[in-house]
């Protein structure tokens, strides 16, 4: 098996964990490595685009927690109690679901991924709004977006919408597999995505000179 498990898309993990004799693996393509993308944008923007904002998150967590405390004990002391920080919360990494990506077996995090993906309100809840700070909105929508054109693109045939696959239902239904056959039209689409993307950000950059 090669590649980071974090970061592997749902098919290859697939790959490497079946030894069947009997299993037909879904061929390999591009679009693995576009689901990939979306795995390293999450995990950067839950825990930092730069060493910067992953040691400035790790202080931001030192200090919620001593803040926490300290508002517990003037709680107690019948003073100003809990919740006076307008900062966005955030979570340990033992509360992450995003950890599972590097600490479960293999079939957990493929169960995982396609569950967080399944929908734009899953992905939402699960990953993207743990993303470290507000300033990050711009990957937030990037990555829905990147989500929506590949997971739930349903332009090109209803048969490509979806994260799961169902074999034991005749006919099966395999969404990674129906992908393929309109992989080049897909990838013009998510291609289009990081390019208004890009262009927004270097507008932000000129307004901001």
């Amino acid at each position: 098996m090669t590649g980071t498990l974090p970061f592997m898309s749902t098919n290859n993990l697939d790959i490497a964990l079946n030894n069947d004799a009997n299993y037909i693996p879904t061929p390999r393509s591009a679009l693995d490595d576009w689901e990939s993308l979306i795995y390293v944008l999450s995990w950067l923007g839950t825990f930092g685009i730069n060493i910067a904002d992953e040691a400035q998150r790790i202080a931001d967590l030192k200090a919620q927690k001593q803040e926490q405390k300290d508002g517990f004990s003037a709680g107690l002391k019948g003073g100003t109690s809990l919740g006076q920080t307008k900062q966005k919360m955030l979570k340990p990494y033992n509360d992450l679901l995003i950890k599972e990506w590097r600490e479960g077996g293999i079939r957990t995090i493929i169960t995982m991924k396609r569950s967080q993906l399944e929908s734009y309100a899953k992905f939402d809840m699960s990953v993207v709004q743990d993303f470290y700070k507000d300033e990050y909105s711009s990957l937030q929508t990037l990555v829905h977006e990147l989500r929506n054109n590949l997971f739930d693109n349903a332009k090109y045939s209803p048969e490509c919408k979806g994260t799961f696959i169902f074999t034991k239902i005749d006919p099966p239904i395999n969404p990674f597999k129906s992908r393929i056959d309109y992989a080049s039209d897909i990838m013009k689409d998510l291609l289009a995505v990081v390019r208004a993307q890009r262009d927004k950000a270097i507008q932000r950059i000129n307004d901001s000179k």
